[in-house]
């Protein structure tokens, strides 16, 4: 992993890089890693989709919890992209326990190089990634060269509740929810679909730093010279989780690549 990979996967965890080798076993009790899957399932679902020929890509796809669930459910074949060769490795032991190796295909590469290139999907799914891309517009535009025409762009976010912008690292791209709509339509693709994540997020927020709790407590016995910078994680990642309560309601969008 290149130095620019690092970078990009450490922000996309919210953790120094220091501490990037150790977060998969903080984060080993986790599947999900923070996406609202079954309301993410529930929107594919209701997409006018052939399991003959429907073609998923899963941006960031972690340990492959989207992907594997989607192959399972609704017999897509989907390709998910990650830089972490730890997180892969449990994408593929999860497609085997759900019998859908076949249908799930997964490649190690950081997904700001991957969507340099335009593909041809049917969906593409980015979840829980915040800004990674940039500006809200920045984000559409990158995504939906990923899509053909007709096709849809699944995005797993949020905007803020009040707030017009928020000045903090991670934060830059949330805005309230008349510009973000604004921005993700601003290629003329069709919004068709929203789902509320707020209640579910806060229960997967929860869940996750009582699991990391755990961990780092575990970790910072194994590695006492990391105790400090592990205790930093954690408060940190209790100020997000605070934040992201406070401040952002959580939402999926739904939309519909224009065939312009």
């Amino acid at each position: 992993m290149n130095n620019r990979t690092k970078k990009s996967v450490a922000n996309s965890l919210e953790v120094e890089n220091k501490l990037l080798p150790y977060m998969p076993y903080l984060l080993q009790d986790l599947w999900a890693l923070g996406s609202s899957i079954n309301q993410i399932l529930d929107i594919v679902v209701t997409l006018p989709l052939s399991s003959d020929t429907a073609y998923v890509l899963d941006l960031g796809c972690g340990k492959g919890a989207v992907s594997v669930q989607i192959a399972s459910e609704f017999g897509y074949s989907v390709v998910g992209i990650d830089a972490m060769p730890e997180f892969l490795q449990e994408a593929q032991i999860k497609a085997a326990e759900y019998h859908v190796s076949e249908l799930c295909t997964f490649y190690e590469q950081d997904i700001l190089t991957y969507v340099k290139d335009k593909h041809d999907f049917n969906i593409v799914i980015l979840a829980s990634l915040g800004g990674i891309f940039g500006s809200n517009k920045d984000t559409i535009k990158t995504l939906r060269t990923q899509v053909k025409p007709g096709g849809y762009v699944v995005i797993d976010d949020g905007y803020l509740k009040k707030r017009e912008s928020l000045n903090r690292k991670g934060y830059g791209h949330y805005r309230n929810y008349e510009k973000t709509v604004e921005d993700l339509t601003s290629f003329s693709d069709c919004l068709i679909s929203e789902i509320s994540t707020t209640e579910v997020s806060k229960k997967i927020n929860d869940e996750y730093l009582h699991v990391i709790e755990s961990r780092i407590i575990e970790l910072s016995d194994q590695h006492p010279e990391l105790e400090k910078d592990l205790n930093n994680y954690l408060e940190l990642q209790r100020e997000e989780c605070d934040i992201l309560n406070k401040e952002l309601e959580g939402m999926i969008w739904v939309l519909k690549k224009s065939k312009k």
